[in-house]
């Protein structure tokens, strides 16, 4: 290889010799020193750019191979045979490291991909699970926060618990337990998009909003029972069955009721709802129970869910008046429709019925259901169906009597509802399933009262995770607890001191002048009376004179004998006028008037 082709690789102003070069006494080692220094200069080259994870041992090896041939002396053909062997040996190396790399990062691109996607469903988070024991009756209702830090409960037991997992140890108790719906029980719990409202469904005429740390943000209107049409009444009039916030609104949610209409509320309009939806029905009065109602996950559709047995779709924004689509028996008739829920292309719609079936329907073609799943048992209006995080699977739970079986959580394939896996829960029925994506972990509130928690150490993370370990903090020896009062012995009467101290006087002179606490009689008013009291003037006096006269109901006789001893003592009138002329005292001893006419008649 000539100068010529060793200057290719150079800028056009680099390594140009003069015209009076100097004659070449050894021309062949130069060749080969000349290509000596390519191969090292090549190997500094850069081949690619971008992101790179080259093939470490197969490029050594090449370039290895590649000096290896210019250390053997050899004739100057078979020298430059070799050095071209070598060469289409470097670019196939290359080539083959730049598709291996191109390789490695498409694989690295869909590796990052996954990680950022939702987990996958074919390895099941429930080798490993935690009992939450604090409701006395079913849990009927449950929430997880959009970062899965908390979970809210609630139950027939009208209670509302608030578990925090950071801060739980391995005995597992709320921090948090209320009763925020009086004796109601609790129907639906639905955290807000930012985590930082709860809406409470119970089965009061009225929705409520709690922060996540318990405390009452809003009390929403209830309506006029006594106003027929219900587009004129400012709340619901009956019992509350579900709920929904707006899937991208934050400051909106729906709420459905027994007196069959559907109610769109702003978060801070307490008074009165931003619009009515009132359920059409065939059934004899134009009116049904509004057993569950949602958005779907592009918030254009609001759907709602019959006692009647059908399921209807209206658009979010309005107008409210005809629903879109109206599914006519899409469960039976009397039964009640427990959860409606759609997928995140809003395509697929799954409801689940108090008919024992679970039934997936086409958003575009209502008139019949893709698949339906029978014999899912039921027994509670509380039941709901989820969608796993992949939505590769479709969660709902199972009814069983007490004692009489175990309540199961059915897994069944999204595609044509075929049961894949089911999990024995516990011996009462199954109410509520939640599955959380960035958590991989399965909640399953029990008719027992109890909430068990799902997981795998392996594909889960945090939730769970953290308080399963975590032991109670141990007891320090001057930290203990009495169950009985303490008194303070200078607490008692008997045992205080008089405070005689100069820097109480002002207190001392304030509670005299209050008169319950220095203990002074009360004083007799002067003038006008207060408070109902007559005062000292005039008309006092008045009223004085119209005191009651008794004498007339007093005996004269025994008024008279009360002064005989004293008479008898001490004589003043009568008796000492006759003392001297009548010494001797003259009776009439003669019987009473009306006796003595008989008398004299019978002479």
């Amino acid at each position: 290889m000539d100068d010529s082709d060793f200057a290719k690789y150079f800028p056009s102003s680099f390594g140009k010799s003069s015209s009076s070069s100097k004659p070449k006494a050894k021309p062949e080692p130069r060749k080969a020193q000349a290509d000596d220094g390519m191969d090292a200069l090549r190997a500094f080259m850069p081949t690619s750019f971008g992101k790179q994870k080259p093939a470490r041992s197969n490029y050594t090896s090449a370039t290895s191979a590649s000096q290896e041939p210019s250390k053997q002396p050899a004739d100057q053909d078979q020298e430059i045979d070799s050095k071209d062997a070598v060469k289409s040996q470097i670019k196939d190396t290359i080539a083959a490291k730049d598709r291996d790399s191109e390789h490695k990062d498409d694989e690295d691109e869909e590796d990052d991909d996954d990680s950022a996607d939702t987990p996958s469903s074919s390895v099941l988070p429930i080798s490993h699970e935690i009992t939450l024991n604090e409701h006395s009756k079913t849990i009927s209702a449950m929430a997880l926060d959009p970062a899965g830090a908390r979970l809210v409960t609630g139950g027939y037991d009208f209670n509302v618990c608030f578990w925090d997992f950071a801060g739980m140890d391995t005995r597992f108790r709320p921090f948090r337990s209320m009763e925020p719906c009086g004796a109601h029980q609790i129907h639906e719990l639905k955290y807000s998009l930012t985590g930082d409202k709860i809406l409470i469904i119970s089965g009061e005429a009225k929705a409520r909003i709690y922060d996540r740390n318990g405390m009452e943000i809003a009390d929403y209107q209830k309506g006029d029972p006594y106003i027929r049409d219900l587009r004129l009444t400012s709340g619901h009039v009956a019992a509350l069955t579900s709920g929904a916030w707006h899937p991208y609104t934050k400051d909106r949610f729906i709420t459905s009721s027994t007196d069959g209409s559907i109610r769109l509320w702003d978060v801070e309009n307490t008074r009165k709802q931003a619009d009515v939806i009132a359920y059409k029905t065939k059934e004899r009065g134009g009116r049904t129970a509004v057993t569950a109602v949602t958005y779907s996950s592009d918030g254009r559709l609001i759907a709602g869910a019959g006692a009647d047995g059908t399921v209807s779709l209206y658009p979010s924004n309005g107008p409210f008046l005809r629903a879109t689509h109206t599914i006519e028996n899409a469960h039976v008739k009397g039964t009640e429709t427990s959860s409606i829920i759609f997928s995140r292309d809003s395509q697929r719609m799954v409801t689940r019925g108090g008919d024992d079936t679970v039934k997936l329907w086409d958003a575009r073609n209502l008139k019949h259901p893709l698949s339906i799943a029978e014999d899912v048992a039921s027994l509670n209006s509380e039941v709901n169906v989820i969608f796993s995080p992949d939505e590769r699977l479709i969660l709902t739970g199972t009814g069983v009597k007490k004692n009489e079986g175990y309540g199961k959580i059915v897994m069944m394939n999204s595609e044509n509802l075929e049961v894949v896996r089911t999990v024995s829960v516990s011996q009462s029925s199954v109410v509520r399933v939640l599955w959380h994506d960035k958590l991989n972990q399965i909640v399953a509130g029990n008719a027992d009262g109890t909430a068990r928690v799902y997981y795998d150490p392996d594909v889960s993370n945090k939730g769970a995770k953290l308080c399963a370990t975590k032991t109670p903090k141990k007891r320090a020896v001057d930290d203990y607890e009495i169950d009985r009062p303490i008194i303070t012995p200078h607490a008692l009467r008997m045992f205080k001191e008089d405070n005689t101290m100069v820097s109480n006087k002002r207190k001392l002179e304030k509670m005299r002048k209050d008169p319950k606490a220095s203990h002074r009689p009360e004083m007799p008013l002067s003038g006008p009376g207060k408070a109902g009291k007559v005062g000292t003037n005039m008309t006092h006096q008045a009223l004085t004179g119209f005191t009651r006269d008794d004498t007339r109901e007093e005996d004269p006789r025994a008024a008279l004998l009360k002064y005989a001893e004293m008479t008898e003592k001490d004589p003043q009138w009568i008796t000492p006028a006759y003392k001297k002329n009548q010494p001797k005292a003259v009776y009439d001893d003669r019987p009473d008037g009306d006796e003595h006419r008989e008398l004299k008649r019978k002479k």
